[in-house]
């Protein structure tokens, strides 16, 4: 995390962004005083997250025959969000 807050200003000065504002990587440099103080907080939970990671990565890698798989799993995702639609 201390390496990302030096390096940050690449995104500046190589144009990517005029502004960087990235709350939630600034919120992580505090979790560890705040969870010591206060312990962990209520409802956090990655079920969610990775329910959806699940779906979109790990399912279609396994109907891919690993050769070109971003490809395959792109396909993939898309023929089960038509089919959702549907």
């Amino acid at each position: 995390m201390d390496c990302f807050h030096q390096e940050h200003s690449i995104f500046v000065t190589s144009g990517i962004c005029m502004h960087l504002s990235l709350p939630r990587q600034h919120a992580m440099v505090h979790y560890h005083e705040l969870i010591e103080l206060f312990g962990i907080p209520n409802g956090l939970c990655s079920l969610i997250t990775e329910l959806k990671h699940i779906r979109a990565v790990k399912e279609p890698w396994r109907c891919s025959n690993r050769f070109n798989a971003l490809g395959q799993m792109l396909v993939t995702n898309q023929h089960l969000d038509k089919l959702a639609v549907a």
